[in-house]
């Protein structure tokens, strides 16, 4: 039986759990803007309201004023698990606090509302070095909703995918309340792997472990400031593969209008992807130091895909 996992002396889970300390947001991109929750994470701009039901989406709340306000997006890999974007930790993805909505396009209703037990970030992750931004978030309960398959690589470039998160449909101000209001229904944007040059130019692209990702068409629609840490999928022989997880702006450093849609030349914008296929080793031991039953399930989940893979 094939293994992800290095089994090591000293625990993954009991050496990394619980970091709600953690050191703040990727240096990628712009300052964002502030709301109630803090700093506004990436959103997708230019997308279109989701064409299916995607259970394996998972929007994360925090409490604000009474209600749940949405601020990251994730995965789910297994029925207790969920990769996001390590930067969205810090004084947010809080044990007993922190909401997690399973199994809904709409962020404000339906679908199973679980809470947080554990947070574990990638021990490498450094908010002023890229690379390295994942974090596992364990579920206080399973849920009914079937995981997205981990991918054991990433297309090449010109590769079809689509991300999908809530959040904002412009960036022409996004300090305008109105510009950036996150809308209701998950959205969804059709794109493309391109080459790794076209994200090196703010001198924040790890091309070992990140991926440069644009619009399918060309055309100025991209991830903004709202849904750090979703997923970048791929179909295979009829299944969506997860292949990345949202970072952060790749031509841009500078907050400006249209900053998450266009680069600073007037070029198509252009965003950075955690290539979450090179982590599948540390995914999968992280998840079997904490439980042994989801490492299980997760090793079993990762020969699907791999089968898969070498199917198509």
């Amino acid at each position: 039986m094939r293994s992800y996992f290095r089994r090591t002396a000293i625990g993954v889970c009991a050496t990394l759990a619980l970091v709600a300390g953690f050191a703040g947001a990727a240096a990628a991109a712009p300052p964002p803007p502030v709301d109630e929750t803090g700093p506004v994470q990436p959103y997708v701009v230019g997308g279109r309201d989701a064409t299916e039901a995607y259970g394996f989406v998972a929007s994360l709340q925090l409490p604000v004023s009474g209600e749940l306000r949405h601020f990251c997006t994730g995965s789910l890999i297994t029925r207790r698990w969920v990769v996001t974007a390590a930067h969205c930790v810090k004084d947010r993805i809080l044990p007993g606090t922190t909401k997690v909505l399973l199994g809904s396009n709409d962020r404000t209703a339906g679908g199973t509302l679980a809470g947080v037990s554990r947070v574990v970030v990638h021990q490498k992750f450094d908010m002023n070095k890229p690379g390295y931004d994942v974090a596992m978030v364990e579920l206080d309960q399973p849920v009914p909703y079937r995981p997205v398959l981990l991918a054991s690589r990433a297309g090449k470039v010109g590769s079809l995918s689509r991300i999908m998160g809530w959040g904002v449909v412009c960036d022409a101000d996004l300090n305008d309340p109105v510009c950036r209001q996150a809308p209701k229904v998950l959205q969804e944007l059709d794109t493309k792997r391109l080459p790794d040059q076209r994200c090196m130019g703010i001198d924040f692209f790890d091309r070992a472990r990140e991926l440069c990702i644009g619009d399918r068409n060309d055309e100025a629609r991209q991830a903004c400031f709202g849904d750090s840490g979703g997923p970048l999928v791929q179909r295979v022989r009829g299944r969506w593969m997860l292949i990345g997880a949202t970072t952060g702006d790749g031509d841009d450093t500078v907050m400006r209008p249209r900053v998450c849609t266009t680069a600073p030349d007037g070029a198509n914008g252009v965003g950075i992807w955690q290539d979450l296929p090179t982590y599948r080793s540390w995914i999968a031991q992280t998840i079997w130091e904490c439980d042994r039953q989801e490492g299980e399930n997760v090793q079993a989940q990762m020969r699907e895909a791999d089968a898969l893979m070498a199917a198509a």
